[in-house]
């Protein structure tokens, strides 16, 4: 008499556990900003009223107001205080806006050459970049900052802003670079300024 013996094999598949965040019981989901690089750069310039003949010297006392611009992401209706409390990098070292009143006159000098020069001002910023990610059930976002899909934003929507840098004490950083008064004809002069004014130039320092 023979037996016959019969292995039963199972197969039980490996489930691997994938952080896939279900919506909540009203069909939400969240997502915080997330700061991914903090550099530092020149915001766009403005430009001072007072301008020179080539081989004088101009003064600047005006003050400009410097705020903070939206490049990519304005659509995600962040606050500027949203992205310093998202990121270590920014706190203490950038406001939302900056004034360069100017206490005593900056003197640059227009150099020597057949063309006028004006002054721009360069705003010292922050360029931050960042993406909002998805939120775990366990996660935290900085007060305000959490956005939803009701919201219109997904996972991975890219933000990048300027934002201008400051000191302890509040004060903006700029740089005064001369240019010249669209002077094209003598461009190609030796000690010509390597920029050329924006705007149109008065013709008196002050």
């Amino acid at each position: 008499m023979f037996k016959a013996s019969f292995l039963l094999s199972l197969t039980v598949p490996l489930v691997t556990a994938v952080p896939q965040y279900t919506p909540d019981m009203m069909g939400y989901v969240y997502y915080c900003p997330t700061v991914d690089t903090v550099v530092e750069a020149l915001g766009d310039p403005w430009q001072a009223g007072a301008s020179g003949a080539g081989g004088t010297e101009i003064q600047i006392t005006k003050g400009h107001t410097v705020g903070t611009t939206w490049t990519v992401g304005i659509g995600l209706d962040l606050s500027v205080g949203n992205i310093i409390d998202a990121s270590g990098l920014l706190s203490g070292s950038v406001s939302e806006t900056v004034e360069d009143t100017m206490e005593e006159a900056i003197t640059v000098e227009c150099p020597e050459g057949d063309w006028h020069c004006g002054v721009m001002v360069y705003p010292g910023v922050k360029r931050a970049t960042g993406h909002m990610k998805r939120m775990g059930p366990d996660d935290s976002c900085p007060a305000g900052g959490a956005k939803s899909n009701y919201d219109g934003v997904k996972d991975g929507d890219p933000f990048e802003l300027m934002i201008p840098r400051s000191d302890e004490a509040g004060n903006g950083f700029f740089e005064p670079t001369i240019c010249t008064c669209k002077n094209r004809e003598h461009w190609a002069d030796e000690g010509h300024p390597e920029e050329f004014c924006r705007e149109d130039c008065t013709l008196t320092s002050s």
